[in-house]
């Protein structure tokens, strides 16, 4: 059996203010791990407890002989200890966690007071939690400053309409109340001083690109007419000022990209081969304007490594919105309720069939991605309980904690059917997860409920229709197929099995990414990217051809 030694200790600026946590984790004398997170807003004692439950919450699952804790609160440690009793209200639900945790440790736990002086690794982390908070929360509402630039001082923009701050960058200094009194001590700058160096980077980058060769862009995606991408690349461009020129040719096929490859820096959709790519020596994007990328070959792009590939995500709120809708349906019986009430036919009271009530149920997401995430958010928000999976969970994750009643990885698809009764597939399709949900995880999922806005191919077709024909699941509701129209056939049923005939089930179009927002959100997500190769930098939501998404 393993050893542990923890040091925590948690730190609020000012007190109350915002709040930080380190923790510092060995086993049997190895550094296990370092967490440094940022907590919201409260006092140091409260601080100092989440950072004992967030370390505990790590280790529980440890098995473990004894578990020495350093804390460098005398207070929080006699509380524990038992020697000074826990009066403070906000506190008691805090010291119960603690305890609540403590007694599915079999190992012996000793809290331990130390000096800060010896805890100095745990205090530096939560330190440095508040100064990442407090140089985020600035950087944003730098953003949002406007800035003159006079002889050797800025003149930058309050968020009271007509006042300005003097900013000289040199020292640096600002007349700021923050810079005064907070920034200052903290050894961080304003968000007038943040603005300012914006402001200059901004100019420099400017003057870097001025006679920076034209860009080329091809548009091949025929997500919208030509004409569309025109006006609205136009209309983005008007405020960038950037020497660009886009391709948008009105014919489709071979020759187009035989034509064009070999001068543009991006494309924007397109099927290539290898031939096409060894004759792109310039591209460096190919973007797709949508999120699926399952019809990418990987197998060529693997090859390409120097050749970024990228999706997009602004219809994350737009598919959480319409899983949400979907779940509500299956909850509130809305599909089965409006059609028989349209023939005079009346559910709920008179007939003893009551709907469900999401708060306090549990609530399953496979995959938590972007939308997986906005979600799981959702889910919280209406007091359900969300467990969730992630292909491989890293340190970022683990502040969504606060959210989540569990996240495990692959391993853990088992558990968290059992958990929920709700539950939600929104995994990229890959040949990891095609299948992902076949005949096994069904039958687990006896009397659940079923949503799937990711593929269709990730849960088996026949097994599914067979779950649902036969009442083990309680009921499904999917907008994503196994067959979808072609320009040869636009009436087509959305699979070869019956489910347009079964009761239990909630049909959608694979329409959850489309709303009266997404063109507009999708084209201007892809101009940013643009922006992004035209200036140097790194584009966002970056493809890997060995995982497939």
């Amino acid at each position: 059996m393993s050893k542990i030694l923890m040091k925590v200790d948690g730190a609020c600026y000012p007190n109350p203010g915002n709040m930080g946590i380190g923790i510092v984790i060995y086993r049997d004398g190895v550094l296990l791990k370092k967490i440094s997170e940022a907590i919201g807003y409260g006092t140091n004692n409260i601080a100092e407890y989440k950072a004992l439950i967030r370390g505990l919450e790590e280790v529980k699952e440890i098995n473990t002989e004894r578990i020495d804790i350093y804390c460098d609160s005398q207070l929080v440690v006699k509380q524990l200890n038992r020697k000074y009793k826990v009066k403070n209200k906000g506190i008691i639900p805090l010291f119960n966690k603690v305890n609540e945790i403590c007694q599915t440790i079999p190992g012996k736990i000793y809290f331990i007071w130390d000096r800060r002086d010896n805890n100095f690794v745990a205090d530096g982390l939560a330190k440095r939690a508040i100064s990442e908070e407090e140089i985020s929360k600035r950087g944003k509402s730098a953003k949002d400053l406007k800035v003159e630039q006079k002889d050797d001082y800025f003149l930058v923009s309050s968020s009271k309409p007509g006042k300005y701050y003097k900013v000289d960058i040199n020292i640096p200094q600002c007349e700021c109340m923050d810079f005064l009194r907070r920034a200052r001590k903290l050894k961080l700058e304003c968000k007038h001083i943040m603005a300012v160096r914006n402001f200059l980077q901004e100019a420099e980058r400017k003057s870097e690109t001025k006679n920076r060769p034209k860009m080329k862009i091809l548009v091949l995606s025929r997500m919208v007419k030509p004409q569309v991408w025109e006006k609205e690349f136009n209309e983005l461009n008007k405020k960038a000022k950037l020497n660009l020129e886009f391709i948008i040719p009105e014919a489709e096929g071979k020759g187009v990209i035989k034509k064009y490859l070999k001068e543009v820096e991006v494309t924007i959709g397109g099927t290539f081969t290898k031939e096409d790519l060894e004759q792109a020596k310039k591209l460096k994007l190919i973007q797709i304007p949508f999120a699926g990328v399952d019809k990418l070959d990987f197998d060529l792009y693997r090859d390409y490594q120097d050749i970024y590939i990228c999706n997009i995500h602004t219809n994350r709120a737009a598919v959480a919105e319409h899983a949400f809708s979907l779940i509500l349906a299956l909850a509130k019986n809305i599909v089965t309720n409006d059609r028989d009430l349209r023939m005079g036919k009346w559910h709920g009271f008179s007939t003893k069939e009551p709907t469900i009530q999401l708060q306090g149920k549990s609530l399953g997401i496979v995959g938590l991605g972007s939308i997986g995430w906005e979600i799981a958010k959702i889910g919280h928000t209406l007091g359900m309980k969300v467990f969730a999976l992630k292909r491989k969970i890293e340190e970022k994750d683990l502040e969504k904690k606060n959210v989540l009643e569990f996240l495990g990885e692959k391993k853990d698809l088992e558990k968290v059917i059992k958990e929920s009764d709700f539950i939600v597939v929104a995994v990229p399709l890959t040949q990891e997860t095609k299948g992902l949900i076949g005949e096994k995880e069904l039958k687990l999922m006896k009397g659940k409920y079923l949503i799937n806005i990711s593929r269709g191919a990730v849960i088996d077709e026949e097994a599914l229709f067979k779950s649902l024909k036969e009442g083990n699941l309680a009921g499904a509701a999917i907008d994503t197929w196994y067959q979808y129209p072609t320009s040869e056939q636009r009436k087509v049923f959305p699979s070869k099995y019956d489910f347009h005939k079964l009761d239990n089930i909630v049909m959608s179009p694979h329409t959850a990414g489309y709303t009266d927002r997404a063109l507009e959100e999708n084209i201007k997500s892809v101009f940013d990217n643009i922006v992004k190769i035209y200036f140097g930098e790194k584009p966002e939501n970056q493809i890997d051809p060995e995982l497939e998404y």
